[in-house]
């Protein structure tokens, strides 16, 4: 399981905005994609690189997104 950084654009409020999301990868085949997890590219690099560093699993990156969310508070 590999996680990487997928920036796109969005619509917030009649405006276009960069968001950055979450691609899941096994084998390099995508098995799960999350949009929109984050504004700042920098801080869903830092999550990234800590999923893949710790190897987590996919039933727990729906847990780790809204620790992630409550540390950004």
């Amino acid at each position: 399981m590999r996680y990487v950084v997928l920036p796109h654009f969005t619509m917030i409020e009649k405006k276009i905005v960069k968001t950055y999301g979450i691609i899941v990868l096994k084998k390099h085949i995508p098995v799960k994609i999350v949009k929109d997890v984050c504004l700042d590219g920098d801080a869903i690099r830092t999550l990234v690189d800590r999923l893949n560093q710790f190897e987590v699993e996919l039933v727990h990156l729906f847990d780790v997104i809204e620790d992630f969310y409550f540390e950004q508070m």
